[in-house]
């Protein structure tokens, strides 16, 4: 009996804590959030509600500056959550199931799908002299600049509750945002 208690009051209380966090309406990422430095090599980055830790997508480049047209992306973590941004691998499940991706070469650019959501795709195309992660978001073509994961972590595998896609409109230079809501 004191058994179903414990997980009654575990259960419980993870519920209120999410019906506090008003995770329906919430505006924006958390302030708090540490901002991944802007390098030659960064596309962009996931950061989750659960802790600082964010993930990583940076250019994956040959030794002579070229792009790796096998595997053009370098996903890992940078561990702000008590490791002041350690840089570390991701494991295979993460790669696997969760933060990994598949790439198609099309012409000179490259089809992305994230792993998790790959109903939405990333065109790594070469533009200004650069390489730039292009995707849609509210129906305008936006440099994408990075995505904020809500999840209920209450149970065994967490659920994502929504994502927020963040990009700057090629047209407009505006910061564009664009929330997709788990069905």
């Amino acid at each position: 009996m004191l058994r179903f208690y414990i997980m009654f009051f575990f259960m419980f209380s993870s519920y209120f804590l999410l019906a506090q966090e008003g995770w329906e309406t919430r505006p924006d990422l958390p302030e708090d959030f540490p901002k991944v430095e802007e390098t030659e090599k960064l596309l962009f980055y996931i950061q989750r509600n659960r802790n600082k830790n964010t993930i990583v997508y940076d250019l994956n480049l040959n030794p002579n500056g070229s792009l790796n047209t096998r595997n053009p992306i370098e996903v890992y973590w940078r561990k702000f959550q008590n490791h002041n941004g350690l840089k570390d691998d991701l494991s295979w499940l993460e790669l696997k199931f969760a933060y990994g991706y598949r790439s198609r070469k099309k012409d000179v650019s490259y089809t992305i799908k994230l792993k998790a959501y790959n109903e939405r795709y990333i065109q790594l195309t070469f533009k200004d002299g650069k390489w730039t992660p292009i995707i849609t978001l509210n129906g305008q073509s936006c440099i994408l600049k990075n995505l904020y994961i809500f999840a209920d972590e209450s149970r065994f595998w967490p659920s994502v509750k929504y994502a927020d896609i963040y990009g700057e409109s090629i047209l407009t230079k505006e910061l564009v945002k664009e929330r997709i809501y788990n069905k």
